[in-house]
């Protein structure tokens, strides 16, 4: 599946009025937020939600990002795909969003990570990228560059003991070892905070969300 994204003012608004900051009050930022040196694939290997939050984990799931380059060589790739065309993923200086959600199938995980990709590009377009033209096609963040397509990120969803763990990384600085269809989208470092923030926020009203529409039922 394939669509733009518009940046206007609709758009912002509505992610705007719908980042409540319940969740940054009520833990850390400092949490979510945290420093590494490098996504490399590894990050996937087990779930990694209570590593940072301990008993403040939710049911609902969890979210951890930080500012690192990405080099991901093919003994870590879990995309089929990839794993046969021998490919790899690599970026100077990109943000990585990792996400555990417990006790969902694949499938689910798939449709969550696809949903809070395109809200990221929205994000993206509607208050960092304005003058720019995203669209989203599955999993991956486009802008479009003089006709042409230009990748802005990669991401991938798998399961893991009993939960979907999903990473999505989009490029601040691609560099010139990645490859030529990439896109830097350059952002400063107050941005990237500043989108980071904005993003965890979205993800904790999102998964809290969905979560309460399945308790409004009755018979």
């Amino acid at each position: 599946m394939r669509f733009q994204i518009l940046g206007n003012n609709h758009i912002k608004n509505l992610l705007i009025s719908g980042c409540v900051d319940f969740y940054l009050k009520q833990f850390n930022i400092n949490n979510m937020i945290i420093q590494k040196y490098i996504y490399d694939g590894s990050d996937l290997s087990d779930r990694f939600a209570y590593e940072h939050f301990r008993k403040s984990v939710l049911a609902t799931g969890n979210i951890v990002c930080y500012v690192a380059p990405m080099k991901v060589e093919t003994e870590f790739m879990v995309d089929l795909e990839d794993k046969l065309a021998n490919d790899f993923i690599y970026s100077d200086k990109a943000i990585n969003f990792l996400i555990e959600i417990p006790n969902v199938s694949l499938y689910a995980g798939v449709c969550f990570q696809r949903l809070y990709n395109s809200l990221l590009a929205s994000l993206l377009c509607s208050k960092y990228l304005t003058d720019m033209v995203c669209e989203v096609d599955g999993d991956d963040i486009y802008f479009i560059i003089e006709g042409e397509r230009k990748k802005a990120s990669v991401s991938i969803a798998k399961e893991c003991n009993g939960a979907v763990l999903i990473h999505t990384g989009i490029n601040i600085e691609a560099g010139a070892k990645a490859p030529s269809f990439a896109y830097s989208t350059k952002l400063s470092d107050e941005s990237a905070n500043s989108f980071m923030t904005q993003a965890i926020d979205l993800f904790y009203k999102m998964s809290t969300d969905i979560f309460i529409a399945t308790t409004k039922l009755v018979k």
